[in-house]
């Protein structure tokens, strides 16, 4: 899976918390941004040791359509001297015994994509291997943020205190926004206790919405083997509840 599909969670849950979701933000990204820059080309590698490579694995939770919401994806790619590699060589990959095709493509691999139920607390371990050279990356899928309330289809009565308590950990919360299908409002957590937070939905008017919640990952990785370059973990986590206010 290309990085660029990684970040569009990122960049959604940003214009969700910071912009107006109707104006400044579309399905595809930002409306009225400058153009992408142009990405490096791939550098070209034949039998990189993994002391030359660069690892990143990327964690994506969930998501605000109800087809990605219980979804969990990892991403794994590679790069050198802050360019994404292609693989020339004799180099393999596997993640928990399966084998990962390397060749012939841009080196930024899509692990797994499952229920979210299924990888959460789950331990992988993926080894890149050349020679007889290999380095194994060990990291453990978080746990899922959720909303315990309101729940998904409830009626929730607008208030200048709508109380939504919520399950946020393994990260950071970014934020919980509360939708209306023309106005939108951003909840201050920890009120009135812990996990706990209130968003004035008095303006709201009757009718579908939304309550969504975002947060940043940081999972713990490990490194056995030869070393890598460098290494890192990070990801997004996104969880939404539909609900009609009345």
């Amino acid at each position: 899976m290309p990085i660029r599909r990684s970040m569009l969670p990122l960049l959604m849950a940003l214009c969700l918390l910071s912009g107006s979701l109707l104006v400044g933000c579309g399905s595809q990204g930002v409306v009225n941004s400058q153009p992408d820059s142009v990405a490096p080309a791939p550098i070209l590698l034949r039998d990189a040791s993994p002391r030359q490579l660069e690892a990143y694995i990327h964690i994506t939770m969930g998501g605000y359509e109800r087809a990605t919401r219980e979804t969990t994806g990892v991403d794994l790619s590679f790069s050198s001297n802050g360019r994404l590699v292609q693989f020339a060589g004799n180099e393999h990959l596997t993640c928990n015994g399966t084998a990962v095709s390397l060749h012939n493509q841009v080196a930024s691999f899509q692990i797994v994509e499952a229920p979210t139920t299924t990888l959460e607390g789950k331990t992988y371990s993926c080894t890149y291997g050349v020679g007889g050279a290999s380095a194994t990356l060990t990291f453990t899928i978080p746990q899922a943020p959720a909303i315990r309330s309101p729940q998904d289809q409830a009626q929730v009565s607008r208030s200048t205190h709508t109380l939504i308590t919520y399950q946020a950990q393994d990260g950071k919360l970014m934020g919980i926004v509360a939708l209306s299908p023309s106005m939108k409002a951003i909840a201050r957590v920890d009120t009135p206790g812990l996990l706990q937070a209130t968003v004035d939905t008095s303006a709201f008017p009757k009718g579908e919405g939304s309550i969504s919640l975002t947060q940043t990952l940081a999972p713990s990785v490990t490194q056995t083997g030869v070393p890598f370059k460098s290494f890192g973990a990070q990801g997004i986590a996104m969880t939404m509840v539909a609900v009609t206010w009345i």
